[in-house]
């Protein structure tokens, strides 16, 4: 969130940017003309590690990752960069519960 939020301008933004958003930084380098062309994020959402992943000629993927750590699974895919919201729909749709209950027996493991 704090990506997003330090794209605003203002004392909110700069706040933001100033505890580790990269929105600043993102938009000179757009102002400036760079183009991405490869992007691997990554966060927590649900407990679970999730990537996103960009070329520059697709869409957006989102991977989750398994619980035995080994592997990733296709959450799904979308025009524009998914939000925190959009990964979290996505594992509900897939039927992914909170890592915890996972890992305590009281959901089914991610594999």
């Amino acid at each position: 969130h704090l990506d997003s939020a330090s794209k605003n301008e203002g004392v909110f933004g700069s706040i933001a940017s100033f505890l580790g958003g990269k929105g600043g930084s993102l938009k000179r380098l757009e102002d400036a003309g760079f183009k991405e062309v490869y992007t691997i994020e990554g966060y927590v959402c649900k407990g679970g590690n999730v990537r996103l992943l960009k070329r520059f000629d697709t869409k957006w993927v989102v991977f989750a990752e398994n619980d035995s750590e080994t592997d990733y699974i296709l959450l799904g895919e979308q025009e524009s960069r998914p939000s925190y919201q959009d990964v979290e729909k996505m594992l509900d749709d897939k039927g992914v519960s909170l890592k915890y209950a996972r890992d305590i027996g009281l959901a089914p493991k991610l594999e």
